[in-house]
C-alpha cells in the first residue's frame, strides 16, 4: 500500500431520496415527484470523495450481510475503493437513511445506522495495519463516540494526520479534540460546539479561534453559498476565507456535499498540496456535486474539479 493513502472509518447506509417542492413539516403529508435508492453514509460517501478525486482510500466499516449490504460492495469494487476494511454481520442489517429533498436542493436526513452502531474498538484493533500503512485519517461522528475517540487516539500513534467532521454533532471532551488536526464542522455543527451563532464569515473567525482554543490544530468551517473560513491557530485572528465557488448550473441536491468536501480535502492534503489550495479543490468539489443528484454518485472526478 501506498504511505499517502487515506484511512476512512465510518458507517455505509442505503439512501432513500424522495423529491418534492417543499419539505413536510411535523404531521404534513407532501406529494412527491420522484425518488431514488442509492448510496450513503458519510463516511462511505467521503471514500468515494477520495478516489473520484484522486486518492487512495481504505474504509472500516461494518454492514450486513444483505441486499443493502451487497450494495456498498459492488460500489467499493467500481469506485476502487479497499474492501480489507469492511466487517460483515450475519445478525445486523446494513443500515439506511431516509432523505426529503425539496426544490431548492435543500434536505432533511432521518440516519438508522444499522450494523454500523455495532462497530467496537475491538474491531478498530483488528485493522491496525490499515493505520500503519496510512498517512491520513478521516472519521466523524456517525460511528459510536467511544470508537471515534479509539480511532484518533491510534491515528495518532501511528504519526497519521487527523481529519475529525463532527456530524452530526455531539458534546465531546476537550481531550479528544486535541488529537485532532483539522475539525471541519459546517456553521451549525461550529455553533452548537462554541456557542457562537454563525450568520457570516465574521462570526466564523471568532468560532474558528474558539475552537483552535479547545486544541484543535486547524478549524474549517464550510458555511454551505458563504463559503469557508479556516482558522490556522488560535493566533490566526483574521482566517483564511474561500468563497464559495459559483457554478452557472442550478442546484439540485445539497445531500452529501460536505462529505464530498470532506474526501476531496484529504485527497489533496495527502498529496502535499497547502491549505489554501486544497480548500480550493474540496469547494469546487462540493460545488459541483449539488448541480447532480445523488450522494456519493454526484461527487466529481479529478478532471471535472481541475477543469474550473
Amino acid at each position: 500500500m501506498q504511505k499517502n493513502r487515506i484511512l476512512v472509518v465510518g458507517i455505509f447506509v442505503v439512501d432513500l431520496s424522495f423529491y418534492s417542492s417543499k419539505l413536510p413539516i411535523s404531521g404534513e403529508t407532501v406529494i412527491g415527484r420522484n425518488y431514488n435508492i442509492g448510496p450513503g453514509g458519510k463516511g462511505s460517501n467521503q471514500c468515494v470523495a477520495i478516489s473520484r478525486s484522486g486518492g487512495e482510500v481504505s474504509f472500516i466499516a461494518r454492514i450486513g450481510n444483505d441486499d443493502f449490504g451487497k450494495m456498498g460492495i459492488e460500489l467499493y469494487n467500481k469506485e476502487r475503493i479497499s474492501l480489507e476494511g469492511l466487517i460483515i454481520s450475519e445478525n445486523d442489517k446494513t443500515g439506511s437513511a431516509t432523505i426529503a429533498i425539496d426544490d431548492n436542493g435543500m434536505n432533511s436526513i432521518i440516519v438508522v445506522p444499522g450494523a454500523s452502531s455495532g462497530l467496537t474498538e475491538n474491531m478498530i484493533d483488528q485493522k491496525l495495519n490499515l493505520f500503519k500503512n496510512s498517512s491520513i485519517c478521516l472519521t466523524g461522528f456517525e460511528v459510536p463516540l467511544e470508537v471515534t475517540k479509539h480511532v484518533l487516539r491510534i491515528a495518532k500513534s501511528n504519526q497519521l494526520k487527523t481529519i475529525l467532521n463532527p456530524a452530526p454533532y455531539f458534546d465531546i471532551d476537550n481531550e479528544t479534540y486535541k488529537l485532532v488536526d483539522y475539525l471541519t464542522p459546517n456553521e451549525h455543527e461550529a455553533s452548537s460546539l462554541t456557542g457562537i451563532k454563525i450568520k457570516n464569515h465574521n462570526d466564523a473567525r471568532v468560532a474558528g479561534r474558539k475552537i483552535c482554543e479547545l486544541g484543535v490544530g486547524t478549524s474549517i468551517i464550510t458555511l454551505g453559498e458563504k463559503g469557508v473560513l479556516c482558522t490556522r491557530g488560535i493566533d490566526d485572528y483574521e482566517g483564511l476565507y474561500i468563497p464559495a465557488f459559483k457554478l452557472n448550473n442550478k442546484v439540485i441536491d445539497t445531500v452529501g456535499a460536505g462529505d464530498i468536501f470532506n474526501g476531496a480535502f484529504a485527497t489533496a492534503i495527502s498529496n502535499n498540496i497547502c491549505v489554501e489550495d486544497a480548500l480550493n479543490f474540496a469547494n469546487k468539489a462540493a460545488s459541483i456535486s449539488v448541480t447532480k443528484p445523488g450522494a456519493a454518485l454526484s461527487s466529481p472526478y479529478k478532471d471535472e474539479i481541475n477543469k474550473y
